[in-house]
C-alpha cells in the first residue's frame, strides 16, 4: 500500500492538520474527532469490536440474547478464556470425543491456531484465548477443506455504501480430510 501511495504522488508528513490519510492501526475516539472533513483513514470509529475474534464473539453473543439464537447461529459454539473455563468445563464433559481450535484473539494467517481433544491441552493462562467447537462434517470439495475469501470494501455505513471485489480467493487443503482424531495435528489437511 505505501509503495503505491508514493507512486502516485503522495509523500509522508509528520504535519499535523495537512494530511490527507491515514494508513495504520485503529486510532483512539479522540484520534477520529480530530478528522477534519478532508481527511480518510483505512480504519471506521469502533471497526476493532469486529476485527478481534473476542470481541466480535462478544457482540455476537449480545444479538444472540437480544433477539434468539434463530437468527444468530452461524458460528460456532464459541467460549473465550479464562472468563468461560467452567463453562467450557460443562460443555466438554458432556461432548465426548469433540474436536476444538483454539484461537488467540488477535491474530491472522493462522498463527497460533491449533486443534485439540484432550482438556490437558486447554491453556489455563491468563492470556486470552478463544476455544470453538470444531466442525465435525464440514462442507467438502473433492473430499478436501477449503475455505473462501471474499474482499469487501466499505466506503461508508450511512448511507451504507459496499463494493465487492469480483475475484476472490479460494484455498484448499492439501490433504483430503478425515474426521479421525489420530489426524488432528495434520496441518495439511485442517485449515486454520
Amino acid at each position: 500500500v505505501k509503495k503505491h501511495i508514493q507512486r502516485v504522488g503522495f509523500v509522508n508528513t509528520l504535519k499535523v492538520g495537512e494530511w490527507l490519510g491515514y494508513w495504520g492501526k485503529h486510532l483512539t475516539p479522540t484520534g477520529f474527532r480530530a478528522f477534519k472533513a478532508h481527511q480518510k483513514t483505512n480504519h471506521f470509529p469502533g471497526s476493532f469490536c469486529i476485527g478481534r475474534k473476542d470481541y466480535l464473539w462478544i457482540r455476537l453473543r449480545n444479538m444472540q440474547l437480544k433477539f434468539g439464537r434463530t437468527d444468530f447461529a452461524f458460528f460456532p459454539t464459541t467460549y473465550v478464556l479464562p472468563g468461560d473455563m467452567s463453562e467450557l468445563k460443562v460443555n466438554w464433559d458432556e461432548a465426548a470425543k469433540q474436536k476444538w481450535i483454539l484461537k488467540p484473539p488477535a491474530a491472522a494467517r493462522g498463527i497460533g491456531i491449533r486443534l485439540i481433544n484432550k482438556w490437558e491441552q486447554v491453556p489455563r493462562s491468563q492470556r486470552r484465548v478463544i476455544v470453538q467447537k470444531y466442525l465435525d462434517k464440514p462442507y467438502l470439495i473433492n473430499e478436501s477443506k477449503f475455505d473462501l475469501r471474499v474482499y469487501v470494501y466499505v466506503t461508508s455505513y450511512d448511507p451504507l455504501r459496499i463494493y465487492v471485489y469480483d475475484d476472490g480467493l479460494v484455498r484448499f487443503a492439501t490433504v483430503k480430510y478425515k474426521a479421525a482424531s489420530k489426524h488432528i495435528a495434520n496441518r495439511f489437511m485442517h485449515l486454520t
